[in-house]
């Protein structure tokens, strides 16, 4: 009966991603993967930047969601444009279901005035899913008493693959300590069924505002010209998908070199039943950024009613490896976000 039970949970979970009612990857630490959150932060650090993310989620189910992204991005000056590359792997109950993801990027920076500046970008990607049924089981294979009583059949092993284009775009408005931002993804709302074209089933657009202000609570300059600071930034990303919303509401601290953050995901005011509160989970995150070498952990402790069940919470690590500057050039207005 244990294993019955098993079964039918992975494969509910397989099967709602099969007919596209979960929703698009959510990454706790969403400033150190930038240009999958939105493209207008193509160039945004206006240097050449390097990253790799991975994100384990619910460890202890069966599910075994894996996610990794490497992405790069750089700035041309002379044409004010930021370009990106991502390339996303994510991987579902151990492999069952999974999806490869090339995105590429380009913004345009625009100084409204010596104090604000507006980043409009554009994203175009290419997507390509795989599942595999051989691997899944269904309810007609089980009974009560023996469990797996028969195999798959046949039409079942066939491995179905799916590939669709998907475009996006975002824009960034911000000042030396505050900014804004606005994306929407999946425009098209690319059809992800994998029957061909006999059955419609389209991947809702999602839209998502991100928001932050940087207060400097102690700064100072050395004579050797070491730079010593104290902040604090307040965070949110507010996110929607068809039926389904999210907020991730936070503060961001750093000390010099060393970073530290604290975050709610949820919203408690608004029920999606009558006895279940709009809580996911409460995320803390350590990182030292260095001049070149940035590095992040996070963890999500589960605080829904799926921490029952012992999910084993959530880890994200990053490591981010920025170019040094080849000579100096003026000054130039980056954003504040916390990560950059």
């Amino acid at each position: 009966m244990k294993i019955y039970i098993k079964s039918l949970i992975l494969i509910t979970l397989i099967l709602n991603s099969i007919e596209l009612k979960s929703q698009d990857i959510q990454f706790s630490q969403f400033y150190n993967v930038p240009l999958y959150m939105n493209p207008g932060f193509a160039g945004s650090l206006h240097r050449t930047r390097v990253s790799f993310h991975q994100r384990l989620q619910w460890p202890k189910l069966d599910a075994k969601y894996t996610t990794s992204v490497l992405s790069a991005d750089t700035y041309f000056s002379k044409y004010k444009s930021g370009v990106g590359l991502m390339v996303l792997q994510d991987n579902q109950g151990g492999g069952q279901i999974s999806s490869t993801e090339v995105h590429f990027m380009y913004s345009y920076e625009v100084n409204i005035n010596r104090k604000w500046t507006f980043k409009p970008g554009i994203e175009a990607a290419y997507v390509s899913r795989f599942l595999n049924y051989a691997e899944l089981r269904f309810p007609h294979q089980f009974n009560n008493t023996q469990g797996l009583v028969s195999g798959t059949d046949p039409q079942d092993l066939l491995n179905r693959a799916k590939a669709y284009a998907d475009l996006s775009a975002g824009g960034i408005l911000y000042t030396k300590e505050f900014w804004l931002g606005f994306a929407g993804h999946h425009v098209n709302t690319p059809n992800q069924s994998f029957d061909g074209g006999a059955n419609v089933s389209t991947l809702p657009a999602q839209y998502s505002i991100v928001s932050g202000y940087k207060y400097v609570l102690f700064q100072r300059v050395s004579m050797q010209h070491d730079k010593e600071e104290i902040s604090v930034t307040p965070t949110f990303q507010y996110k929607w998908q068809g039926k389904s919303d999210q907020l991730d509401l936070g503060l961001y601290g750093a000390v010099n070199e060393f970073l530290v953050g604290f975050w709610y995901r949820g919203i408690p005011i608004k029920r999606y039943e009558q006895r279940i509160q709009n809580n996911e989970s409460i995320i803390g995150f350590v990182g030292w950024k260095g001049e070149t070498l940035r590095i992040g952990y996070s963890y999500d402790l589960t605080v829904s009613r799926l921490a029952r069940a012992g999910t084993g919470g959530s880890h994200e690590f990053n490591l981010t490896y920025v170019f040094p500057k080849k000579h100096k050039k003026k000054i130039m207005k980056r954003l504040p976000c916390p990560s950059f």
